[in-house]
């Protein structure tokens, strides 16, 4: 999905329903009674979720299949075959939409027998399931790409064509049958873990974020995050800072909290003198780490709870430091670009008062104090967001900007399910890429073949998960990218030493900063259109502003107290402060600034300060140490005007 007609360096005015149009999504541009169908099939789909989250989940396949059918059904309707159709929905597309319930309603009326002959499939369950993977296939190349299609056939094709293969990746290969009945008819398939949490966490999740948005929790987010920065220098880049970081703790979705907050920020940072591109990259580095940051951190978090059996509330509190730390590092940055281009601060008269701002907000920061206190006493994550979406329609009541109305519940509800369409389908493909790693066994195979690659040390390892996460983030989305390198790299890391839940936060931040890697950088692109900037200038500046998100999971895994792993005082001090030593010289280095403007050769000893933080050793810390300390006295002696300002 590209939100550019890509010419290197001119910008193309965009308007932002172009990120839907651009993708194929003709919902906008429906019949009205077509339209009032789709709102009817996400109401139902809603009501579904939250009944069976309150009451109790129907049997696995029942509960998956509707879930898949649900969003099969609006993903047919709603996204077209190809960008360049009418928005028309053609015969085809209500066929493939009504064939996905048809499968649904042959699970329901046959499960008492289905389960039983998962060993020994019918020639109907082969072409259902045979069905099946197509209709998933397709929904996906419409509604999020076709390079997570493409990894999907080919583990498909690995598959069957196993005998075939040389060396370690070879296997005694499947046949077509048994492959259409591992994914349709077991847990290990499109009814796998992806899937399985898809139906609950996910689901209720958005639903909650969805209740938020329509009561305007967002925008108040906003106020709240530009009252408390607004008066500072660079205030309406930190206010994207901080508002994207609020919004992610309930979100978890860059390109929603791009166009949220960055529809806000954005024009501000341009009007105090950012340059637009800087903007932009501001608004995507905060934007995107909202997948990293607790209570909700987005789908991926979920589905590593899921597949590593760590409660959901530990990974939370194991991501707080390192999301912390990353949103220091971008504030960081933000403040040492003000400072170097001297830029102005905001209009005093534009800044809400911050008690007042605080006032108007409880109504909906007292549904999330709710979620995370349910969790944390012992409600499980599915009940927990389920009833503090019940405590926000109960206080939005309080406020008449945030009152929930007919209309306002009837938005939510619809939302929620055109919010989830793209994360079910993508979450029932990557049940068939790790259906496919466990009937073959080659998340093992490929773990030993990395540790073989590293000479089995810890620094290569790492660097190569890196590079393969960065790869496959050309393309696929965090959710997609993390359940296929969950499967093969995390065994590698945590045969070397690393905690299991570094291994997979490891995994998660890279699938996050893959995202703002060019050349597929949609978050930047998004931020792009918003700040109408050339799109590729932009990433740049993203990825410069979130540059700490590549040092920082190098320093959880070398430092596990900072997941709360192993934890003792010493270790604690010792991971923040070599953590925060890093960060700085990582920030002054990339922007160019620290005291006063940086020379060239100034920057290159500020990135050699960080490279002596990296390693873990007493020497090393010592020599960082002394790099930042001595680089703070020759910047205050050189610039004394400038420190003297601070």
């Amino acid at each position: 999905m590209s939100i550019f007609k890509k010419k290197e360096d001119k910008v193309v005015d965009v308007d932002l329903h172009e990120l839907e149009v651009e993708s194929g999504n003709r919902l906008e541009h429906l019949s009205p009674g077509i339209q009032k169908l789709v709102a009817v099939v996400g109401v139902l789909w809603t009501v579904f979720q939250v009944y069976t989250a309150v009451f109790g989940l129907f049997p696995a396949m029942v509960q998956r299949m509707t879930t898949l059918s649900f969003g099969l059904f609006l993903c047919f309707v709603c996204f077209k075959f190809k960008k360049s159709d009418t928005n028309k929905v053609p015969i085809y597309d209500w066929i493939m939409a009504l064939l996905a319930v048809g499968i649904d309603v042959y699970i329901i009326a046959t499960l008492d027998t289905l389960t039983k002959r998962g060993g020994n499939p019918t020639q109907l369950d082969i072409i259902f399931g045979a069905i099946l993977i197509l209709l998933v296939l397709e929904a996906c190349r419409r509604s999020v790409g076709k390079a997570l299609v493409i990894v999907a056939i080919v583990f498909l094709v690995y598959g069957y064509v196993g005998p075939y293969l040389p060396g370690i990746i070879g296997h005694r290969g499947y046949s077509i049958n048994r492959i259409a009945s591992q994914m349709f008819l077991t847990a290990e398939g499109i009814f796998g873990t992806p899937m399985s949490v898809m139906t609950t966490f996910v689901y209720s999740f958005v639903v909650f974020g969805s209740f938020l948005e329509v009561t305007g929790g967002a925008k108040l987010f906003i106020d709240l995050a530009f009252s408390l920065t607004g008066r500072f220098a660079g205030g309406p880049a930190k206010t994207a800072v901080v508002a994207s970081g609020l919004l992610g703790t309930i979100s978890g979705s860059a390109l929603a909290n791009v166009v949220t907050t960055g529809s806000f920020t954005i024009p501000l940072m341009k009007e105090c003198g950012y340059d637009p591109t800087f903007a932009g990259g501001v608004e995507a580095s905060s934007s995107s780490a909202g997948q990293i940051m607790p209570p909700v951190m987005g789908a991926a978090a979920f589905i590593m709870a899921e597949t590593t059996g760590i409660p959901y509330l530990s990974i939370c509190l194991s991501a707080a430091i390192p999301a912390v730390l990353y949103y220091a590092s971008v504030f960081l940055s933000v403040d040492m670009e003000a400072r170097r281009a001297k830029l102005n601060t905001v209009d005093l008269s534009k800044v809400p008062p911050l008690l007042p701002t605080l006032k108007r907000c409880y109504p909906l920061l007292l549904p999330l104090a709710t979620l995370i206190g349910m969790m944390v006493v012992g409600f499980t994550p599915l009940k927990a967001s389920i009833y503090s979406t019940g405590v926000m329609c109960l206080t939005s009541l309080l406020n008449p900007e945030t009152r929930l109305n007919k209309s306002r519940l009837i938005e939510a509800l619809t939302k929620s399910a055109n919010n989830s369409v793209t994360v079910c389908v993508a979450c029932a493909v990557c049940g068939i890429v790790t259906g496919i790693i466990t009937l073959t066994g080659l998340g093992l195979k490929l773990s030993d073949l990395i540790l073989q690659l590293s000479g089995g040390q810890l620094l290569p390892t790492l660097l190569l998960t890196m590079c393969a996460s960065i790869i496959l983030g050309m393309g696929l989305p965090t959710t997609a990218k993390y359940i296929v390198l969950s499967a093969i790299a995390s065994p590698a890391l945590v045969k070397l030493g690393v905690p299991l839940v570094g291994a997979h936060l490891f995994i998660l931040y890279f699938g996050v900063i893959a995202e703002l890697t060019p050349p597929v950088a949609l978050s930047s692109y998004a931020a792009a259109a918003v700040a109408r900037a050339p799109g590729m200038r932009t990433a740049i500046q993203g990825l410069k502003i979130s540059i700490s998100a590549f040092f920082i999971p190098f320093m959880f895994c070398y430092y596990p107290a900072l997941l709360f792993v192993d934890v003792t005082i010493g270790s604690m001090i010792t991971g923040l402060l070599s953590s925060f030593v890093g960060v700085i010289c990582l920030a002054s280095g990339s922007i160019g600034y620290f005291f006063g403007p940086l020379a060239p050769w100034k920057r290159l000893i500020m990135f050699a300060g960080t490279a002596m933080m990296l390693h873990p050793s007493v020497v090393t810390d010592i020599l960082g140490i002394v790099i930042i300390v001595v680089m703070a006295v020759i910047q205050k002696k050189a610039f004394p005007k400038v420190a003297a300002e601070k």
